[in-house]
């Protein structure tokens, strides 16, 4: 079940060798009540604690399967349904540390319905999440 902030707040962990992380997870579900295209995403954006992540390097797990963003531009059939959280995976040597963390994640959308000049369409959303291991 999906929660209705845009970050949800389960699936916020470390990936990787739990005595060395190679980065973090974060859970998001599309802002948009139809679901998306994936290749209409633009480039997202992850702070962590002031750390900002570049969109370009973060791994994104849809129903359809995981691409880079470099593949989600591509792609032809990838789609992140509304009912479904995309699980986005970003590099991080050593992960994060246990505890509380100030997570902000920006979604930048473009819609085909929409004229250029006023695009893309951005979500932000912030929250408290924990790092139990």
């Amino acid at each position: 079940m999906l929660e209705e902030p845009l970050i949800q707040a389960a699936g916020f962990r470390n990936v990787g060798p739990s005595d060395d992380p190679t980065g973090f997870q974060l859970r998001v579900r599309s802002p948009y009540y139809r679901g998306m295209w994936a290749n209409l995403l633009d480039k997202p954006t992850v702070i962590v604690d002031g750390e900002e992540f570049d969109g370009e390097d973060i791994r994104w797990s849809l129903p359809t399967g995981e691409y880079s963003f470099a593949e989600l531009q591509a792609s032809t059939d990838a789609r992140w349904p509304k009912d479904r959280a995309a699980v986005l995976t970003v590099p991080r040597p050593g992960g994060l540390a246990r505890g509380i963390h100030d997570v902000t994640f920006v979604l930048r959308v473009r819609m085909s319905y929409i004229p250029e000049e006023l695009q893309p369409s951005i979500w932000t959303a912030t929250r408290k999440a924990v790092i139990v291991k």
